[in-house]
């Protein structure tokens, strides 16, 4: 089971190197120096080398086993160069056999296969391909270390594995360089400076990873000659992703022997092997845009409508955040967050959810406010009657009435609660814009039917007017042709000159329920949010 851990830094000295130990929050499940772990498990560090073999390889193997004996991890090594340590054969026998280990660590094993020869010798022989994969698609754990990515080049699924096809390209002289936490509310960066800046060797890849995986880490090339092979203003050097069932981790530094004495160093790598074990999770759990796609195109049971709405705003969500607009992205997920809970799609909710997380922590501003949802209920009768709706935790409830009799539709209204705006932002964090405030509406159901969203229509209303604020669009019902709060509709908005102060809100709710609609009660959810726009 996974814990939610966040680890602060600092170094403990053993008889074999200096480690970044983690003294960790108070927690029932969290380990302290000096007790035992609250779970052991087991890893396996693979060194063994066909091709360069980097000098970290010893110290990178001793610190590690270090690191375990402190953090309730115990280490099996196979590396037939370090004959004191190895295991006797390939551990790579089968999945099952494999399945011992709750992370596998690829520590730099270079097998000279970059010519992309087919007939080179590899690392792994198919046979043993076969096994690590049979391993990651039983919910293995993976860990990439420095050059993990100069290996196995003639094998595709393994590329794939370290990140997005990524391989080793090549690297300049060694040299001090500035890399940049992309996202600090992962384990493994948790704690990290935002701007670290260390003496390393620095890897150019084949490609940039960035659309298929979790991006932690990016290297400033500005702050240090990359050479040819310069990967430009986007240069990831650490990353994760979910992978066909299981976890991979990878950080492109640590060549030099003194990175696996650096106790900041020590903790990243400590907690990239935690979050790959299952142990450790946070910041949206390595989460990205195409798993979550994958999930939705891979669903046979759920809402066909439903998932297709969601796909649109996760496609939304995933353009703003290439294109840096974190924000924007959120305001979406916020949107597919309300859809994902009754899209009957199995794990859908928990994803979208981590993509929240994940743009939060990108964001500067923190993101879009949102509310929870107002719960809209009513009670549709044959006869005329009363209606109520009810707002959970937003005060009294709304009574709606019937609103007249017509041919094509039995009309109710009602006020939406006021929603209150207030701007205390300067000029400097507003950046020249203003705000947004929109709302969107679940389907109305019951036990025997359900009236679409589009069906509940808004006039919207600011209650105190000033320059710069102005009401957004009534949205007509699906009866007189519109798509009511099927979609974001704007509540609100304020440009920049007059978005400073308090804003009351509200809008009148206009539900036209289509004729011969069943009896019975019916529930929906109004969700309103609140973003800055520039």
């Amino acid at each position: 089971m996974k814990q939610n851990v966040s680890r602060v830094r600092a170094a403990v000295i053993t008889a074999a190197v200096a480690l970044g130990a983690g003294v960790v929050a108070p927690s029932a499940t969290a380990d302290t120096p000096g007790e035992e772990p609250a779970e052991d498990y087991q890893v396996l560090v693979v060194g063994k080398t066909l091709g360069f073999r980097h000098s970290h390889i010893v110290p990178t193997t001793n610190a590690l086993i270090a690191l375990g004996e402190e953090h309730g991890f115990d280490v099996d090594v196979w590396d037939p160069a370090q004959s004191d340590l190895t295991l006797e054969s390939t551990p790579f026998t089968s999945a099952e056999d494999l399945s011992k280990y709750s992370a596998i660590i690829f520590n730099s094993p270079v097998d000279g296969t970059n010519n992309m020869d087919p007939a080179r010798p590899r690392l792994l022989d198919d046979a043993e391909v076969a096994a690590f994969q049979g391993y990651i698609r039983g919910g293995g754990g993976f860990v990439g270390l420095h050059a993990a990515t100069d290996t196995l080049h003639t094998v595709p699924w393994y590329s794939e594995l370290t990140g997005g096809g990524a391989r080793f390209r090549n690297h300049p002289q060694q040299q001090q360089a500035t890399m940049r936490v992309e996202n600090p509310a992962h384990p493994s960066t948790d704690g990290l400076p935002v701007e670290w800046s260390r003496f390393d060797e620095w890897y150019n890849y084949t490609v940039n990873p960035r659309e298929d995986v979790h991006v932690l880490m990016t290297l400033d090339e500005s702050t240090y000659n990359p050479g040819f092979g310069a990967m430009g203003e986007d240069h990831p050097i650490a990353w994760c992703q979910n992978f066909e069932g299981g976890r991979s981790w990878y950080s492109g530094a640590g060549h030099t022997d003194a990175s696996w004495q650096d106790p900041l160093w020590l903790g990243h790598v400590l907690s990239g092997i935690e979050w790959s074990a299952g142990l450790v999770s946070g910041g949206g759990d390595c989460v990205t845009f195409p798993e979550v796609e994958a999930i939705i195109a891979g669903d046979t049971a759920g809402d066909a409508d439903a998932k297709a709405a969601i796909a649109a705003l996760l496609a939304s969500a995933k353009g703003a955040a290439a294109g840096g607009d974190h924000d924007g992205a959120l305001a979406s997920l916020l949107q597919a967050r309300v859809g994902a809970a009754d899209a009957g799609v199995a794990g859908l909710e928990d994803k979208v959810e981590d993509l929240i997380v994940w743009q939060r922590a990108l964001s500067g501003s923190g993101g879009p406010s949102d509310a929870d949802g107002i719960p809209v209920d009513v009670s549709i009768v044959d006869k005329p009657g009363s209606l109520t709706l009810t707002v959970g935790d937003y005060g009294d409830g709304v009574e709606l009435t019937p609103a007249g009799e017509r041919p094509d539709r039995w009309r109710y209204t009602g006020d939406l609660p006021t929603v209150t705006v207030t701007d205390a932002r300067n000029a400097e964090q507003a950046g020249g814009g203003g705000w947004v405030a929109s709302g969107q509406s679940s389907d109305f159901v019951s036990d025997s039917d359900v009236i679409g969203a589009e069906h509940l229509g808004w006039i919207p209303r600011v209650l105190s007017p000033r320059e710069g604020v102005s009401a957004g669009p009534a949205q007509a019902t699906a009866v007189d042709g519109g798509t009511g709060l099927s979609t974001p509709s704007r509540l609100a908005s304020a440009a920049n000159e007059g978005r400073r102060g308090t804003a009351e809100l509200d809008a009148r709710l206009v539900l036209d329920a289509p004729v011969g609609s069943a009896e019975g009660d019916y529930s929906a959810r109004v969700t309103v949010s609140l973003f800055p726009v520039d």
